[in-house]
């Protein structure tokens, strides 16, 4: 299991490394998509399609088709959360020898995920009543965008230089900190419906007794079932997956009983 494990690891990693480096900009392009729809809806216009909704719709149909794989795989802020969080985990085990992974309780993931729908519905509002170009330089995706681009942000963008400084901190003490919690255009995904076939699933019978390892293993706690209202939260990282010592989670159409069916 730990060869498989190691093996889904390299290969998700290869795949953030190369968007990260040739595609870093792609998820604050997306927003800047659904930016560019409320902006028109503010000034009155008519909304025209452009570069920034090519983007966005193109990531949210794969979205419905795929689920957020965007989010596990190619996302570079993701991908920051993920190499910040696997340092932190490094850290604790060869200098602090303290086993497993670390991370925040159950309950307090529940309520943290709430705050990206508070956040977008703050930053839309900002775009329809006009407040939106106050922000400016509070943004740390801005930042970050800027520091992928090779470019140093002045000193009017402090503040979201502070925020994102306190972002990477946040990432050493939870899983896909930010993509859980903080991701505005997370929050949109999240709220996409997604296809039945793009869900994980198993079968229950054949979970050994008091197992519980995909859930623990996720980062967002989910019950891996594809009827479950929380499957907008999964970010596709395949961690349950690979976790599963009976290989008995899968994506695609819920596995069927095969127990009730010899029965019949």
């Amino acid at each position: 299991m730990k060869k498989r494990q190691r093996k889904v690891r390299l290969i998700r990693a290869a795949i953030q490394l190369v968007f990260f480096i040739f595609y870093p900009a792609l998820f604050s392009t997306a927003f800047a998509g659904v930016k560019s729809v409320f902006q028109a809806i503010a000034a009155h216009q008519q909304i025209t399609w452009n570069s920034f909704l090519d983007i966005t719709g193109l990531l949210l149909l794969v979205t419905i088709l795929f689920g957020r794989h965007f989010c596990g795989y190619a996302c570079a802020f993701g991908s920051l959360g993920d190499a910040m969080y696997e340092l932190t985990v490094f850290i604790r085990q060869k200098v602090f020898h303290k086993k497993g992974r670390h991370g925040y309780p159950e309950k307090a993931v529940r309520i943290l995920q709430k705050v990206k729908y508070i956040l977008l519905a703050f930053l839309l509002l900002s775009i329809l009543t006009g407040w939106y170009a106050s922000l400016q330089g509070m943004s740390p995706w801005d930042v970050f965008s800027m520091l992928t681009a090779r470019k140093l942000p002045n000193v009017s963008y402090k503040i979201g230089i502070i925020l994102l400084v306190l972002i990477l901190i946040g990432m050493c003490t939870q899983e896909r900190f930010f993509c859980q919690f903080l991701c505005p255009m997370g929050a949109v995904f999240a709220m996409m419906p997604i296809l039945p076939s793009a869900l994980f699933n198993r079968n229950r019978e054949k979970c050994p007794s008091k197992c519980g390892l995909c859930r623990k293993r996720c980062p967002a706690h989910l019950e891996i079932d594809g009827d479950t209202p929380l499957s907008g939260e999964c970010i596709c990282c395949h961690a349950c997956q690979v976790t599963c010592p009976r290989k008995n989670i899968q994506i695609g159409p819920k596995i069927k009983n095969q127990t009730n069916e010899k029965k019949n």
